[in-house]
């Protein structure tokens, strides 16, 4: 489990506030991240608080020269505490970089949206919903091809087809006869087994278009708990935010 604690240092005649963040999955990197919120270092779990000390101190005189280029009076654009990703929840922390647009870095389990030093507020909520939605459109796109791939070789009929991400508002995914298959983005927030039931299901329209008896015994045939697994997505279906 991840810890927090607080330390400083003096470098002249300045003082360096920082948060210590210690992580189990962390094992030899040490990270300094600045931004409205102060100084933050990420080290492995077992760091001696010395060693961290040597680290920020190592890196005051930088970390001093960004603090100064992060506009105290400039309000952060509000995000949400967090969101979900496979069924996890990733939390949300936003700072400041100068960089020329918004970056979105995971760090498992959050999400650093880093804003542009000169970044204009009236555009910014919309920029980084833009920035967050392309991330999690990058790793839909991935998850979505491995399990398609994992599940062709069970459900697949006929020529393989191809597959699509779209921004639809009612459906989690839809297939014609001979294809495309489309899947929502949004998939990759769900958790794993429900990711696999939409594919399943789509997989399984290639052999039988409709949702008869024949069809749900086709999926049943790969996923026997297929009534829980659709039941549990009927319960998140309208709940995700984005």
């Amino acid at each position: 489990m991840d810890r927090t604690e607080r330390d400083w240092i003096r470098f002249g005649d300045a003082v360096i506030d920082y948060e210590i963040r210690r992580s189990t999955r962390r094992h030899k990197t040490l990270e300094i991240t600045t931004g409205p919120d102060g100084v933050r270092v990420a080290v492995p779990a077992a760091t001696r608080p010395e060693d961290v000390a040597a680290f920020v101190r190592s890196k005051a005189r930088w970390i001093l020269d960004r603090m100064a280029t992060v506009p105290a009076e400039r309000p952060t654009p509000p995000l949400p505490d967090s969101l979900p990703y496979l069924g996890r929840s990733l939390s949300l922390s936003a700072y400041s970089d100068d960089i020329a647009d918004v970056d979105v870095r995971f760090r498992p389990w959050a999400l650093q949206v880093m804003l542009p030093l000169k970044m204009d507020p009236d555009d910014s909520a919309l920029q980084i919903r833009s920035a967050i939605v392309e991330w999690y459109w990058l790793r839909a796109s991935e998850h979505v091809s491995i399990g398609v791939d994992r599940w062709w070789p069970v459900m697949g009929n006929g020529a393989k087809p191809e597959v699509h991400l779209g921004d639809q508002r009612k459906r989690w995914g839809s297939c014609s006869a001979n294809g495309p298959i489309r899947f929502n983005w949004r998939l990759v927030m769900l958790e794993p087994r429900l990711l696999d039931y939409v594919i399943v299901h789509e997989l399984a329209h290639l052999t039988e278009l409709n949702h008869g008896p024949d069809f749900w015994a086709l999926v049943k045939s790969v996923l026997p708990d297929v009534a829980k697994r659709k039941s549990a997505l009927r319960a998140v279906t309208g709940t995700l935010p984005l």
